[in-house]
């Protein structure tokens, strides 16, 4: 993905980065009555793998908002991440979990505008031909990093952001069979979003 994006993709690029980091600066905004300084709440949100991706797409589509060079592979593991962030929020977690006002409107944008708008954007206008299905394991490295970090962070603090990485309640057998299940599970969103880009057309503005 390169510089010759059209103007158009580069406004959906940066109108999608900003809705990102907007939402961010709302959600650690609304957490300072309970966290007591910026740097805390936002360092609190970090817990979680839904803000690590909406953070990425903040910057990264900033970035080629800007007009900066980036490679194709990089925007595909940022949609299927999203798409795994969106898919477990909503197939999981959303059930337990009812958020009110302000709050309303950043889980909205978390877990559901940002996802869906970036996949949208990548399937526009990224360049096919750049993508083949070797891409894949690509996908695998961010879950790997932060179920490492969310592990440690647990042991230290005993807070597991996620039940299913929960180690005391799960023990380390299902644990690993969780792991396992969420490194298949982004292969399989990796493996449905090349497979639409595959037949689906590149926007033509």
């Amino acid at each position: 993905m390169n510089q010759s994006l059209s103007r158009t993709a580069r406004l959906i690029a940066a109108a999608i980065g900003m809705l990102a980091l907007a939402s961010l600066a709302l959600q650690t905004a609304i957490n300072l009555e309970s966290d007591g300084s910026p740097l805390v709440s936002f360092a609190l949100l970090l817990r979680f793998f839904t803000i690590w991706s909406n953070l990425a797409a903040g910057l990264i589509l900033l970035w080629v908002a800007a007009g900066k060079g980036i490679g194709e592979r990089v925007p595909f593991v940022l949609a299927t991440a999203l798409g795994v962030v969106a898919l477990v929020y909503h197939a999981l977690l959303a059930a337990d979990h009812d958020p009110v006002g302000l709050d309303w409107w950043t889980n909205l944008a978390f877990h559901t505008v940002v996802p869906a708008a970036t996949i949208f954007w990548w399937i526009a206008w990224s360049d096919r031909a750049q993508l083949t299905w070797r891409s894949l394991p690509l996908v695998t490295p961010a879950p790997v990093a932060y179920t490492i970090f969310a592990l440690v962070y647990g042991a230290a603090s005993g807070f597991y952001p996620y039940f299913f990485l929960d180690l005391p309640s799960v023990g380390w057998l299902q644990l690993l069979f969780n792991i396992t299940g969420l490194a298949l599970f982004f292969v399989a969103m990796g493996a449905i979003l090349l497979g639409l880009r595959r037949l689906l057309p590149s926007a033509r503005v």
